[in-house]
């Protein structure tokens, strides 16, 4: 049977060469289609627990996804901002810190009788934290939209709306109100400081290899690496950065999971297969996550059939190079195939924080409920304080501010340290 996730894929007129889009197409999809029931191991009720700063655990019980409005120990902004289009769907969200926020919006304008063009979408910026909006240009029409930095954007651009539409790589260094397509330069031997590096298939096709190459927003010059990681990698396109470590994610020529991890900016590699991933169905795993944080800890994430495993990157002392442990108690944490996408992340005091898909009481729709883990510790449901159970996905910027946005009114929420959440900006 079609997975609820690839009827979203093509809702955006094909699987594009990046999640991005669909991703934030499938979450928003939640407020149309419920997913099937099924059995929360731990019951009806589950136990809440608020994390404190230091190592103290207060706990208590709630019904469902909890939801605790906007009244978080660490509150961004008192007087959230109004976004802009009121009507309109937000499709992602995206961010280069607290200040530098940026919106793909769906318009009215995109649609005619014949064809509503849904990868068309007008960008949108705030340079204030979401106090005030401004739109970037004209539509564009776009199979996602990344961050290289303050007014450093990444696009991939579709040359028409039909499926078969060639796709580029594009640059802005003005916040997204023009554009230029990348030139194209010889190999480089790493990722140069001021750099990004992307995971891009060249082709524009899924089933194509997917190279990774450095893009310096700047002078529009796009390098592969002369080393790649021995993976067929996921189509991630940005490659996760963290305490100067680049990580990727893929499968190994066998088909089984793994991970990369360059610790000198793309230079050299090293490789780790997951040798006991949680049991997958023929069609194979749902590709695994990887999650980050300040320092040299990355957590990768693997959905089985009915569990998932969790795999924790540890040092060797200081040394390069490091070991993937798998982390004892992950696979009790309910999951199925939909738990998919970015399925974690991981707080500024270092939790690991994992997200479980439930049906929202006396609603149509789904919403999260979140688990949490310090190294070395048992993951337990946890509350995150000010941020609604509909609100999907987390992510982080470089410098360590967190935001998602609400699928059923596309509020936009941010937070300092994954916790304690506040609003930035909503609808009128």
């Amino acid at each position: 049977m079609t997975e609820l996730r690839e009827l979203f894929e093509e809702a955006v007129n094909s699987a594009p060469p990046s999640r991005l889009l669909a991703d934030e197409v499938y979450a928003a999809g939640r407020r149309h289609r419920r997913r099937r029931r099924w059995a929360i191991a731990n019951g009806a009720a589950a136990v809440v627990i608020a994390v404190a700063a230091g190592t103290g655990i207060a706990a208590s019980v709630a019904e469902g996804p909890t939801v605790t409005g906007e009244t978080g120990s660490n509150q961004q902004q008192p007087s959230p901002g109004v976004l802009p289009h009121s009507g309109e769907q937000v499709q992602s969200v995206r961010a280069a810190d607290a200040r530098h926020l940026y919106l793909t919006m769906s318009t009215r304008l995109n649609c005619s009788k014949e064809r509503c063009a849904k990868s068309v979408l007008q960008l949108v910026g705030s340079d204030d934290g979401g106090r005030t909006w401004t739109d970037r240009g004209g539509p564009i029409n776009t199979a996602g939209v990344e961050v290289l930095g303050p007014d450093r954007l990444l696009a991939i651009i579709v040359s028409d709306t039909t499926d078969a539409g060639a796709r580029t790589l594009q640059t802005s260094t003005d916040g997204g109100r023009s554009w230029r397509p990348l030139d194209r330069a010889p190999a480089v031997a790493a990722v140069a400081t001021g750099s990004r590096a992307v995971c891009w298939r060249d082709s524009g096709q899924v089933t194509s290899p997917c190279t990774v190459y450095a893009i310096d927003p700047v002078s529009h010059r796009i390098a592969p690496l002369v080393t790649q990681p021995p993976l067929r990698l996921e189509d991630d396109l940005l490659l996760g950065e963290s305490s100067g470590r680049l990580w990727a994610s893929g499968v190994d020529p066998a088909g089984r999971p793994a991970a990369a991890v360059s610790h000198d900016a793309g230079r050299t590699w090293s490789t780790t297969v997951f040798a006991d991933p949680p049991a997958c169905s023929p069609e194979g795993c749902v590709a695994q996550d990887l999650a980050v944080g300040d320092g040299p800890t990355g957590y990768a994430v693997i959905v089985g059939t009915q569990s998932r495993a969790v795999y924790r990157y540890v040092e060797n002392n200081g040394q390069d190079g490091g070991d993937w442990q798998r982390v004892p108690g992950a696979d009790s944490v309910p999951a199925d195939r939909l738990t998919s996408g970015r399925q974690s992340f991981v707080t500024s005091d270092g939790a690991h924080v994992l997200l479980q898909v439930v049906a929202m009481p006396g609603q149509d729709l789904d919403g999260y409920r979140y688990w949490a883990a310090r190294p070395g510790g048992a993951y337990q449901p946890a509350e995150l304080d000010g941020l609604p159970a509909t609100s999907y996905p987390v992510r982080r910027t470089q410098d360590g501010w967190f935001y998602a946005h609400d699928y059923t009114d596309g509020a936009l929420y941010g937070s300092t340290d994954g916790r304690h959440w506040s609003s930035v900006a909503r609808s009128s």
